[in-house]
This record gives structure tokens, C-alpha cells and sequence, in this order.
């Protein structure tokens, strides 16, 4: 009996010499994959690029550049990231507007929550662009190069682009709001009977659906 005791203690003390290397192996192999991944030296120079560093990138990611307009945050670019790398410098250009400019960097986390990073601004020189109707108010023409967002009278973002002039001969009646520069209008177009009713009325305030929208607005980058 006691001979059978001892081997008995015998086997578990060489299995369990056997099994410890295997758990110190998977302990190191562990330790170099759980690296966390995170973006750090996050800047914006004086010409208005925005600059970053990923470490411990491993799989396929996309960042996303967001801009604070007329009290939303929209996405304005996107910025692919590399596939495995330890780390990674990356940068953008995205276009500014007169006074504050403000912008931050997203990317989706391992749980599939959306991650931001800090808030960079500047204080762009560039002078204030405004809008007037032309060709019986059926073009929107800007004082200067704007970004700008069309939403229709649903609250849906039917144009943006970049330039100092819109079309809006082919819109439908409705309510449409237009935000550009760091500001924004709104415009009623109204039923075309007779050449002399083309015109729009335009308006100063924001239309309902737009000072109720609270998440940020995501769109495709132009």
C-alpha cells in the first residue's frame, strides 16, 4: 500500500514538471500578443495637418477624421490604417473654415465600440465666407471656397463637396438647410408655376430636425 502511495505521489510530481514548461511557454506567447494598441503624439501644425501615432497595430483598421461644424461632429475623412505594424505615423489635410477649427480622431476597439482621441484646434485666418442666391435664385454662390453640407427637408445629406458654388434648378420644393463655412441657413424652394416664382425664400434659422439631432453625423468623407 505504501509502496503504491509513493509512486502514485511520484507520477503527479513528473506530471506536473512536465506540464510547467508548456505554461511558461504560453505565458511568454501571451505577453508579446497582449500588447495594448493606442494612438498618442496627436497634433495640428499651423498649415491645418493633422498628425498621429498608432502603436501595437494588429489587424486592419480605419481611422476617421472628425471636425466639430455648426455644433456637430462630422466625419470628414478617412485614413487607412496599416495591417500589423509596432508603430505607425499618420497624417491628414482636411479643409478649414474661418475661426476655431476643431477635429478629433476615431477608430472602432476591440469590442466594436468607437474610440476618440483628444481634441486638437486652431484658429484659422481665413476670412468669413457667405452665400447669396444668383440666376433667379437657382444657384447658391459662396463669397470664397467652402465646405459644405445640403440636407434635404427629411434631414437626409443629399450634396456636400468643397467649392464656392452649388445648383439647386433640379431640388424639389421643401424646406432644405444648408450648412457651410461654420455656419448655417436654411432655404424654401417653392413650387415652379410661372418663371417670376422660381425664387426661394431664404431663412436665417436652423430648421427643427437639426438643432434636435444629437449623435454626430456620419457621412462618407467627399
Amino acid at each position: 500500500m505504501l509502496i503504491k502511495s509513493k509512486k502514485l505521489i511520484f507520477n503527479i510530481i513528473l506530471l506536473t514538471f512536465s506540464v510547467l514548461p508548456a505554461i511558461a511557454g504560453n505565458e511568454h506567447t501571451n505577453a508579446g500578443s497582449n500588447k495594448e494598441f493606442s494612438v498618442s503624439s496627436l497634433r495640428l501644425d499651423s498649415l491645418g495637418k493633422i498628425s498621429w501615432v498608432a502603436y501595437n497595430q494588429n489587424g486592419s483598421l480605419e481611422f476617421g477624421i472628425e471636425q466639430f461644424l455648426n455644433e456637430h461632429w462630422v466625419m470628414v475623412g478617412i485614413v487607412a490604417g496599416d495591417a500589423i505594424a509596432e508603430q505607425s505615423a499618420y497624417s491628414y489635410s482636411p479643409h478649414q473654415h474661418s475661426g476655431e477649427n476643431k477635429y478629433r480622431i476615431s477608430w472602432i476597439g476591440p469590442d466594436k465600440t468607437k474610440i476618440y482621441s483628444n481634441i486638437v484646434s486652431t484658429i484659422s485666418k481665413k476670412e468669413d465666407v457667405f452665400f447669396q442666391l444668383s440666376e433667379d435664385n437657382q444657384k447658391v454662390t459662396f463669397t470664397g471656397n467652402t465646405y459644405y453640407m445640403l440636407y434635404n427637408p427629411y434631414g437626409f445629406i443629399t450634396l456636400r463637396g468643397y467649392g464656392t458654388s452649388l445648383d439647386i434648378s433640379d431640388f424639389k420644393p421643401g424646406m432644405y438647410c444648408l450648412t457651410y463655412d461654420n455656419k448655417v441657413a436654411t432655404f424654401e424652394k417653392k413650387p415652379v408655376w410661372f418663371s417670376h416664382t422660381k425664387h426661394p425664400i431664404v431663412h436665417e434659422n436652423k430648421p427643427e430636425h437639426f438643432k434636435k439631432a444629437k449623435k454626430p453625423f456620419e457621412m462618407d468623407p467627399p
